[in-house]
C-alpha cells in the first residue's frame, strides 16, 4: 500500500511538472501569507481583497505603532461616506499587531466602536498599500478611485 501511494504521488508530481504547473503551485504556496488586505469601497457587494505579499511594511509598523501619536479621538464623519474609504488589514496578529487595522487618510484605526484608537501612520503604511493595490488585478473603477484618492492626498500636502 505504501509503495502504491509513493508511485501515485510520484506520478502526480511528474504530471504537474510536465504540464508546467508544479513551479506555479509551489511559488503560490510560498508567497501566501495569513494577512489580507481589503479595499473599503463597495456597499452591498464584496470588496476586493488579496493576500499581503510584502509584510515588511507591517514589520516597520509593529516597531512604531505603540508610540504613534493620536490623530483624533472619534471617527470623522467622512470615514462613513460612500466610495473609497481606505484599506482594512486582517491577520496582523501573526506579525505581532492587532488582528484588524483600518488605514485611511494617513491614520491607522486600531479596534472598533468606543474602543477604537486613531493613530497617525508612523510607517507610511497607507502609501505602501496604495502601491500594492496598483499591482493587483482589481476592477478598473476601483483602481481609478484609489488613484484619485492618492492624487488628492498628494495635492493636500
Amino acid at each position: 500500500m505504501k509503495t502504491m501511494k509513493s508511485v501515485l504521488g510520484a506520478a502526480a508530481g511528474i504530471s504537474l511538472t510536465c504540464l508546467g504547473l508544479a513551479p506555479d503551485l509551489l511559488a503560490g504556496a510560498e508567497d501566501q501569507t495569513n494577512v489580507t488586505v481589503e479595499v473599503l469601497i463597495f456597499s452591498g457587494r464584496p470588496n476586493p481583497t488579496w493576500p499581503l505579499q510584502d509584510t515588511k511594511c507591517l514589520a516597520a509598523l509593529r516597531a512604531k505603532w505603540k508610540d504613534a501619536p493620536e490623530a483624533f479621538q472619534n471617527e470623522p464623519a467622512g470615514w462613513r461616506r460612500l466610495g473609497f474609504t481606505g484599506f482594512r488589514i486582517r491577520g496582523g496578529e501573526t506579525l505581532g499587531l492587532p488582528g484588524e487595522l483600518r488605514v485611511y487618510q494617513g491614520v491607522i484605526q486600531v479596534g472598533r466602536g468606543k474602543d477604537a484608537k486613531y493613530l497617525k501612520d508612523p510607517a507610511g503604511l497607507e502609501q505602501r498599500l496604495i502601491a500594492e493595490a496598483k499591482k493587483q488585478a482589481i476592477e478598473q473603477p476601483v483602481q481609478d478611485a484609489i488613484a484619485g484618492y492618492e492624487r488628492g492626498r498628494k495635492g493636500a500636502r
